[in-house]
């Protein structure tokens, strides 16, 4: 049976699709998510397919970033993710778009993962480490920034595209990684699904996360 896994990405400003093995990445498109909408979505998948010489109906599941992030395209990514699912009979599990930029950074510190959303608010959470089922210290969420200063532990990691909104408003508390992991990409979609998969099982339908109507108001 095979163990490769298609990664769905469409909340940022980049999207795209991936297959992994484990923890290697097999194939790989990644393009602005303005020229990724749902009929660019479907091709890149064939694609990529293509290119290892796999049919869908072969896959060991489909991995999809639930969100937050971009509405439309968490919607696009979502849809697309269980039409296939359904059409190949393979399994599928949706993953925080939080989650996914953490697991990048090395285990065993508190990290800050943060999405930029409208003026003055980024989506965060603030996980007990990069681990994939690790607790969360902060609820994953849409806050005010200046909210967020007093409930971050200092010297926490961070993450993610709303660094310069969460930079401007603790400057020099917290540990940025490279900007160049702000993003989740569609591999490390594929690659905590299917982590998560292990841990918890398959979804039936996926539950976009949209976190909007979540808006956390911090004392």
């Amino acid at each position: 049976m095979s163990a490769i896994w298609l990664g769905i990405d469409t909340t940022s400003a980049t999207g795209g699709v991936a297959l992994v093995d484990g923890e290697t990445i097999l194939a790989e498109s990644v393009l602005p998510v303005d020229t990724f909408h749902s009929e660019k979505l479907l091709p890149a998948v064939s694609e990529t397919l293509d290119k290892v010489g796999l049919g869908g109906d072969e896959l060991a599941g489909i991995g999809v970033s639930a969100g937050p992030g971009s509405y439309t395209g968490i919607r696009i990514g979502a849809s697309t993710a269980m039409g296939l699912g359904s059409g190949w009979n393979v399994p599928l599990r949706g993953v925080s778009a939080l989650r996914i930029i953490a697991s990048q950074l090395p285990e065993g510190e508190p990290v800050l993962s943060c999405i930029r959303a409208r003026q003055g608010e980024v989506f965060a959470a603030v996980f007990q480490s990069s681990s994939i089922d690790s607790k969360e210290i902060l609820e994953s969420g849409i806050y005010r920034v200046e909210k967020l200063k007093d409930h971050i532990p200092k010297g926490c990691c961070a993450v993610g595209s709303g660094r310069k909104e969460v930079q401007e408003v603790m400057a020099g508390r917290l540990k940025w990684v490279s900007p160049l992991l702000d993003t989740p990409r569609p591999s490390l979609a594929a690659w905590c699904a299917c982590k998560s998969a292990e841990k918890e099982g398959f979804q039936k339908t996926l539950e976009p996360l949209y976190l909007r109507e979540f808006n956390q108001r911090l004392d």
